[in-house]
């Protein structure tokens, strides 16, 4: 059961608002027509897709909230229907099934905001209304594209990966330069690929160039090309980066390391969409898109005169900050299952699982090499294991490891524990210590709940009583958590 939280009244623009809600559960109907109404709004509602569509097209609502999945049409051709009919109604898609290609597909469709189920918090349904209303009639909604390409699914169904899905869905459709700013090893490539591939230059080369992996020297011919004779060695003319990326994007990894002296004619390339190969004077159309990506503080080389402000201001039209992993370690689990299975596929390991003691020493690990460093360790740890798990002894942590997961050094619960936290507190910053209790006793409080759960062979109402929970609690949590029950378990 959702729970709501009262407030006062607050009715956007100074009057009733009218908004539809579409979904073919009664009960989140029910839930969102008392929250909304408690906050001043005139609510009216759809049980599918269709009925919502004839709705809009036959009233005015100021916002819609429209579910995914429902019979007789979905919420994104419901979308695509509205926009491509120029309905004024500002829709907010609401689903179950949170995936990267979900959220930016109705971004990429002119939804206004994009929100999970279950609500943990109803304030932030209400909040995102009243945001709809308020600049539906400043901020028209652009038509979206239907072309069916991606880059492949990112992983991740944190609240902080959901934002990063909604700007690549807000950004895939527009030429604007991408700046895409993230420790090693946080997915930037991955991210610029499903921008590329959810745009309209998705059937367009996309070309990546690292700038740190090239040596300065050859880096401007690498870029712009080359003209024969242009300089020693130069026996034949060379096509650039530029020009092979056409009219689909070139993804520039490492900016912060672009020497100082090609900074110029890159801030010129961009402002003039134009540049000449080495040695040569032919203008040529620089067509293609430009992401870049960077683990630096571009401010701060700026600032240090490393970095031309002009060109960091260019470069920075819409800038894209991806999480740390140990920011969003709830995604921890479904990326280790997804490595677990890539190395089934790709390397033909036997490993299917992953025991619940190693998952916690995932958990507890301060992940400084962000998912690629779990990648690692994860395909290392599948062809270590004997079986068909992963088991703490298969697995082995980098730049700062913890001990073994708890309960196998020799300890008791308690010493284990003490020793876990004080190696994960260890590595915090100060920032990383602010909320540490709830923040703590949240990381536990799934792979417990998947240990009992594992230990009763998924039967819930077992679970409950030996958790001391509520089973309707329990329950919850299961959702809340997004912990999968294994195939032939019990309720």
């Amino acid at each position: 059961m959702l729970e709501t939280t009262p407030t006062e009244p607050s009715i956007p623009l100074g009057h009733a608002r009218n908004v539809l809600v579409a979904d073919d559960d009664p009960a989140i109907r029910l839930v969102l027509r008392h929250r909304l109404e408690a906050a001043g709004y005139r609510v009216d509602e759809a049980v599918d897709g269709r009925k919502a569509l004839e709705k809009l097209r036959g009233e005015h609502f100021d916002a819609a909230l429209i579910d995914i999945i429902m019979p007789g049409l979905s919420g994104l051709d419901l979308l695509s229907a509205a926009r491509s009919e120029h309905l004024p109604t500002a829709i907010i898609v609401i689903t179950a099934a949170s995936t990267m290609s979900n959220a930016v597909e109705a971004m990429k469709r002119g939804a206004h905001d994009y929100l999970t189920k279950p609500f943990a918090n109803l304030e932030l349904v209400v909040a995102s209304v009243a945001q709809a209303v308020a600049v539906r009639a400043a901020i028209p909604e652009p038509a979206g594209l239907t072309v069916d390409v991606t880059g492949g699914e990112i992983v991740g169904r944190s609240p902080a990966m959901q934002e990063v899905y909604k700007l690549i869905g807000r950004v895939a459709n527009s030429d604007a330069s991408v700046l895409l700013l993230g420790e090693s090893g946080t997915g930037k490539e991955m991210v610029a690929r499903a921008i590329h591939f959810n745009s309209e230059r998705s059937r367009e080369p996309f070309v990546a160039v690292n700038c740190s992996a090239i040596p300065p020297g050859l880096l401007e011919s690498e870029l712009f090309g080359h003209e024969r004779g242009s300089f020693t060695g130069a026996l034949d003319r060379k096509t650039g980066k530029f020009e092979q990326a056409g009219a689909g994007t070139i993804f520039m990894d490492e900016i912060g390391d672009l020497p100082l002296e090609l900074q110029p004619k890159l801030l010129r390339t961009l402002q003039e969409r134009e540049f000449t190969r080495v040695g040569g004077g032919e203008l040529l159309r620089l067509r293609a898109r430009v992401i870049a990506a960077t683990n630096q503080d571009l401010e701060n080389a700026v600032g240090q005169k490393r970095f031309r402000e002009d060109l960091y201001f260019r470069l920075r039209v819409f800038p894209i900050q991806l999480p740390p992993l140990r920011e969003r370690l709830e995604d921890v689990p479904e990326l280790t299952d997804y490595f677990i299975a890539k190395a089934a596929r790709e390397m033909g390991t036997e490993v299917r699982s992953i025991s619940p003691e190693a998952r916690a020493m995932l958990l507890g690990y301060h992940w400084p090499g962000n998912v690629r460093e779990l990648e690692n360790t994860v395909l290392r740890a599948a062809l270590l294991a004997p079986g068909t798990a992963i088991r703490p002894d298969d697995i082995a942590l980098g730049r700062a490891p913890m001990r073994p997961a708890l309960g196998l050094n020799g300890g008791s619960l308690d010493e284990n524990v003490a020793a876990l936290l004080r190696d994960h507190i260890a590595a915090l910053d100060e920032a990383e210590m602010a909320n540490l209790y709830k923040g703590i006793l949240a990381k536990f409080e799934k792979p417990l709940i998947e240990a009992v759960l594992e230990r009763v062979h998924g039967n819930q109402l077992r679970a409950a009583r030996q958790l001391g929970l509520n089973r309707n609690t329990l329950h919850k949590k299961i959702n809340d958590l997004k912990i999968v029950i294994r195939k032939g378990a019990v309720d």
